[in-house]
């Protein structure tokens, strides 16, 4: 895919997955036969707030969801109500730290551009059904490589197995970074 880039930018995952979406949504009476898969880094800005109380400070380094109205109090520069054995009391919030960090980004489309992101995997194919089922069961967080790849492996057999159009035989590459900013690329057969 390519399109051009005037400012010299690196076009981040998200934009390239709403572009894709949205070229598969123009030809929605003629579409196209794919389910693309978008995976990159996404640069995601994270606040590093700082509450001031009688008891010490607290500091919050994520910008989930839970988090997310505290941090936006912090950006405001307003006072925060927390609730202390002694009582409730009010405490200014204020934001200390903005920093960018990568985090994974992964996308699927259907024909039609009908966008489904996880942050833990995604499936895309003709045996994408029941292959998020296995999937589910054996995926969790913070797996090492060979552990991943036993659960891809498994997940994908399993899936093959349940649906005979899909062929048999499975190929997963674990890319790797090897902390020098290089990759490493392993190939395994099933």
């Amino acid at each position: 895919l390519s399109f051009p880039n005037t400012k010299r930018r690196i076009t981040g995952p998200k934009s390239i997955a709403m572009l894709m979406s949205h070229l598969l949504y123009q030809r929605r009476n003629a579409p196209y036969y794919v389910e693309p898969v978008v995976v990159g880094l996404e640069s995601v800005p994270i606040d590093e707030v700082r509450i001031d109380g009688a008891a010490g400070e607290l500091r919050i380094e994520d910008s989930s969801s839970c988090l997310q109205s505290i941090i936006d109090i912090a950006r405001r520069g307003q006072h925060l109500l927390t609730t202390t054995e002694d009582g409730a009391s009010s405490q200014p919030a204020r934001v200390i730290n903005r920093k960018r960090v990568q985090r994974p980004f992964l996308c699927t489309t259907d024909m039609l551009g009908a966008q489904s992101t996880s942050s833990s995997f995604v499936a895309s194919g003709v045996a994408s059904r029941s292959l998020y089922g296995t999937a589910e069961a054996l995926w969790r967080p913070d797996l090492s490589g060979e552990e991943l790849v036993e659960v891809c492996g498994r997940a994908f057999l399993s899936a093959l197995e349940r649906d005979c159009l899909s062929g048999y035989g499975v190929v997963i590459y674990l890319i790797e970074g090897t902390g020098d900013g290089d990759a490493r690329i392993v190939e395994y057969v099933l």
